[in-house]
């Protein structure tokens, strides 16, 4: 794992957003452990909320902890396609139909690909 890559976008991503923050002060080196540790889609999924919302104002330390761990979306039996590749994959144990980003962002075992 390339850590200097990593904390780069975590103080890119992340950090930036809470910086100005009093509940942030001395509080980086902690929440970048506790960043580090959650998974690829957790990440993604934290960096595009602070893009979309802004910070909030929790301490940036305990909204890390509390984040909800994202879930991919199965397009098996849906009724709508997305209109980017989709995959057959296997998430947790479970095959299913997932776009290819989302099945390469959760680590998935990718199976082939989906055509209608």
């Amino acid at each position: 794992m390339d850590y200097t890559a990593l904390y780069k976008q975590f103080s890119n991503e992340y950090w930036s957003h809470f910086q100005d923050s009093e509940l942030a002060q001395g509080r980086k080196s902690a929440t970048f452990q506790l960043w580090q540790n959650r998974t690829p889609a957790a990440r993604k999924a934290m960096a595009d909320f602070l893009t979309e919302h802004g910070a909030p104002k929790d301490n940036p330390y305990f909204w890390v902890m509390h984040f909800p761990e994202p879930q991919p979306m199965n397009y098996n039996g849906a009724r709508t396609l997305p209109d980017e590749p989709l995959v057959r994959a296997v998430h947790n144990g479970v095959g299913g139909i997932y776009t290819k980003a989302e099945a390469q962002l959760f680590n998935m075992q990718i199976k082939g690909e989906f055509k209608l």
